[in-house]
C-alpha cells in the first residue's frame, strides 16, 4: 500500500499520500509536474491486474471522470 509513496509514475506524477481505497484500486493524491497542480491518481489492485473485465471498467471510470468540468471538481 505504501509501496507508492514518493514514487513517480510515468515520470510524471509524484505520489504524495493515500486518499483511500476500494474494492477496485487505491487513490493517492498526487503532483502533475507537467500541469503544475494536484491529482488524484488511481492504481488498480494487484490481483486485478491481469483480469480483462475489470481492466475494462477501470478504463470506462477513468474516461468518465475525466470528461467531468467543474470548478469544484
Amino acid at each position: 500500500m505504501s509501496d507508492f509513496l514518493q514514487m513517480r509514475l510515468a515520470g510524471r506524477y509524484e505520489i504524495r499520500e493515500r486518499v483511500g481505497a476500494g474494492g477496485m484500486a487505491r487513490v493517492f493524491k498526487a503532483w502533475d509536474v507537467n500541469l503544475d497542480r494536484w491529482v488524484a491518481v488511481k492504481i488498480l489492485h494487484e490481483h486485478l491486474v491481469d483480469d480483462p473485465s475489470f481492466k475494462e471498467r477501470f478504463d470506462r471510470e477513468a474516461k468518465l471522470v475525466a470528461s467531468l468540468n467543474h470548478p469544484g471538481i
